[in-house]
């Protein structure tokens, strides 16, 4: 049987590979100008953001954390949301081994994410609204 097309999956999807290839301008591409972002306090640079602009920072602060990448995003729908499981694994800068699996819980309104909200663990997302 076929995969039914969600073209708001494959928009997340698609940000969440160039984020891998560390190339941030596409992964902000889909936000929404006034997308709200928020990662957990316990996150190295943890915190509310708002814009793409400051995701972007983020991001590219995030991703010049590792030496190497890998990133393996699993998503799914949870009512209106989209929630993405995603195992992240490799080498800190520094050369530490390291792997996480988080969550994050995407809101996407006329094809533009407006709200992208992350779990550090994936128990945590809210049921679906």
């Amino acid at each position: 049987m076929d995969r039914i097309s969600d073209p708001e999956l494959e928009l997340v999807l698609a940000s969440y590979a160039a984020f891998a290839r560390g190339d941030i301008d596409a992964a902000v591409a889909p936000l929404h100008p006034d997308v709200e972002w928020v990662e957990p306090d316990e996150f190295p640079m943890g915190g509310r953001r708002v814009g793409p602009a400051a995701v972007a920072e983020y991001l590219r602060a995030s991703h010049a954390s590792w030496s190497s990448l890998r990133s393996s995003p699993t998503a799914s729908r949870r009512g209106a949301d989209i929630v993405v499981v995603h195992h992240v694994e490799g080498e800190l800068a520094d050369g530490t081994p390291h792997a996480a699996t988080v969550a994050d819980v995407f809101t996407v309104e006329d094809g533009q994410v407006v709200r992208m909200r992350a779990y550090a663990d994936p128990a945590d997302v809210p049921p679906a609204r």
